[in-house]
């Protein structure tokens, strides 16, 4: 008898010790959505259209109020589709009941946050209205609640445009940017920053007019990516997209980062995923700053390594294709075979570019062969197209006087590049030897001109026995990198050209040469007809002279020279 009366007295202290202890305390589950006003936006600028669109992974409070203020009883986090379930535990209060979503991440390996400008740096948050007595034993539904334009929502889409990006980073990476890689984005809609910047150590500052300008700050999130995951050497400073002759260094650094941001809303499905759109920032439709199209080079267009605009754009037509959701849908241009969805790109730039020498548009297309991606014939003509010649031009092998190509002296050019080409599409340092006839004492005229990317040429003319050099000229001034050897010839022969670059950041580029002779001047003498043929001039009577015949303006006709 005592066995079953002591399970019972056993059974009934379980039961009180959870009876008073936090198990049994009253548990309670917060669920709703949150969303953002977004603004959608075209090459004329804002279309007008204000879709709401969720808030994404990020972190989300459930607070009660407490005196003049509020304090925290539970976090969680929104999911991809902004929808949040929360868990309140060990609350046995009635309370009034406030729930608010931050612009910070709520998941674990997500590292991302928008914050002001100015002073302390703190989250923006969308906060819903007080929910009153609040029973602990009853589920709270908040029901959906959205952020609005100029109540919120700009903080937001600051932190969806970064999401997306980190998220393009994820898909190449494999695994989200780490903790000491968060993106740190601040905005401040009076904060007085004008220009839209990365200022380094994984921090992009938005300009106070700009928090709907998604493209450029997802532009300068590819600078966030290139600092973490591959390398730069540009010396960074004002560019501009007018400017086709930048720092190499400078256009590869400035086009990288606007094909990056590009390539996130192509990589997602996003509008116009080909254009780069600036605002001012200013309510309603239109109010466009400026825009490009990275497909079409318009309104922007360059030539050669040297400018942001064909590095933007030969990156943008190695992605592309048909059926990119474009202004040409299902068309693509015959020229460009190319479309990799990005990820050999990303190859180049975070497996091979840290290691490049000068990390410019050439040391890209060299990492692509050294890395074996492929697909020369593609790539030569896709590049080509753009103004970058990376292929031996119609003179090779002319790396010595031996094989030099003889150049007319009638000053038409002759488009060379420096590039040789080491046997796998990759390129090596080039020099060219050209040759040209002389006539003693006669002038002549040696010069380089349409340089494109960078191509500093250095010349020198090289005497009949093809090592001596005679004159030399490297910059025709200090503004021109061409070259220009005005030269008169001791002897009549055959003299030669070396041309190879001079000093800078790249080693290719492309270039014209030409060799223009200057006819010897004519003394005073007799010309004497040939035998056989005779020779008359008839010049008319200025008096008495008449109209030429058909001519109904008149003048006066003079005899050409009859042969018989």
């Amino acid at each position: 008898m005592r066995a079953p009366r002591l399970m019972a007295m056993l059974l009934t202290g379980i039961v009180a010790l959870f009876a008073t202890g936090p198990v049994l305390a009253f548990n309670w589950t917060a669920n709703g959505s949150f969303k953002y006003q977004d603004r959608e936006f075209d090459q004329n600028g804002f279309t007008g259209v204000t879709p709401a669109l969720p808030i994404r992974f990020a972190k989300v409070e459930v607070r009660f109020k407490q005196g003049g203020g509020t304090q925290l009883l539970a976090t969680g986090a929104t999911d991809g589709n902004g929808n949040y379930s929360i868990d309140v535990l060990n609350d046995s209060t009635v309370r009034d009941i406030q729930i608010r979503v931050l612009t910070a991440s709520g998941i674990p390996d997500l590292f991302l946050q928008v914050t002001n400008v100015n002073g302390s740096k703190v989250n923006y948050a969308v906060t819903t209205g007080f929910f009153l007595a609040h029973q602990p034993n009853q589920n709270l539904n908040a029901g959906n609640f959205t952020g609005l334009i100029g109540a919120g929502a700009e903080a937001f889409n600051i932190y969806d445009v970064g999401l997306n990006s980190i998220e393009y980073l994820k898909f190449l990476n494999g695994t989200r940017p780490g903790s000491s890689q968060e993106l740190k984005l601040q905005w401040e809609s009076f904060g007085g920053v004008f220009v839209n910047s990365y200022l380094g150590t994984n921090v992009v500052q938005v300009s106070d007019f700009s928090p709907y300008n998604d493209t450029v700050i997802q532009h300068e999130s590819g600078h966030y990516a290139i600092y973490n995951f591959a390398a730069s050497d540009s010396p960074g400073g004002t560019h501009h997209l007018t400017n086709c002759n930048q720092d190499l260094r400078l256009a590869f650094d400035e086009g990288y980062a606007t094909y990056f941001g590009q390539s996130v809303r192509l990589h997602f499905g996003l509008s116009h995923p080909q254009l780069y759109v600036k605002t001012t920032g200013a309510a309603g439709a239109g109010n466009l700053d400026f825009y490009f199209d990275v497909e079409d080079e318009d309104p922007f267009t360059c030539k050669g390594g040297a400018s942001e605009v064909t590095v933007y754009s030969s990156l943008w037509d190695i992605v592309d294709t048909a059926s990119t959701p474009d202004d040409s849908p299902g068309i693509e241009e015959t020229w460009d075979a190319m479309g990799s969805g990005g990820t050999l790109i990303w190859d180049v730039m975070r497996n091979y570019l840290p290691s490049a020498p000068a990390k410019s548009v050439e040391d890209f297309w060299d990492g692509w062969f050294i890395r074996n991606e492929g697909s020369l014939g593609s790539m030569i003509t896709l590049f080509g197209k753009h103004g970058m010649d990376f292929k031996h031009d119609l003179a090779e092998p002319n790396e010595a006087s031996g094989t030099a190509l003889e150049l007319p002296n009638n000053g038409l050019p002759f488009h060379a590049s420096y590039f040789k080409d080491l046997g796998n599409g990759a390129g090596g340092i080039d020099q060219d030897f050209f040759k040209f006839s002389t006539i003693v004492g006669q002038v002549y005229k040696v010069q380089t001109t349409s340089l494109v990317g960078d191509a500093n040429t250095s010349l020198s003319v090289i005497s009949t026995d093809g090592t001596t050099v005679l004159l030399s000229n490297d910059d025709r001034s200090a503004l021109d990198k061409s070259s220009l050897i005005t030269f008169t010839a001791p002897t009549t022969g055959v003299y030669f050209v070396k041309s190879f670059h001079g000093p800078g950041w790249g080693i290719y580029g492309s270039y014209d040469i030409s060799v223009t002779g200057t006819p010897l001047q004519q003394g005073s003498g007799t010309n004497t007809p040939a035998a056989g043929v005779s020779v008359s001039r008839r010049i008319a009577d200025v008096g008495g002279a008449t109209p030429a015949s058909g001519n109904p303006l008149g003048g006066f006709s003079e005899g050409d020279v009859d042969q018989n």
